[in-house]
């Protein structure tokens, strides 16, 4: 926080890379939702949610 005066913040990359973000969010919620059936949407969600969780269990430190 001391040198948050002194910062030289580039405005361009991050306005790029927030609407390259919602174009994109945009467009997968659309495609998504035109093409894959909302009871499909929430199985892969379950197995991403029980895939991760299995990751973070093996990856404990001992």
């Amino acid at each position: 926080m001391p040198h948050l005066s002194t910062a030289q913040w580039d405005g361009g990359l991050p306005l790029a890379l927030l609407a390259v973000g919602a174009v994109g969010a945009f467009a997968g919620a659309r495609l998504t939702s035109l093409y894959v059936p909302g009871q499909r949407i929430k199985q892969l969600f379950g197995v991403l949610i029980v895939v991760m969780t299995a990751y973070k269990i093996i990856t404990l430190p001992m």
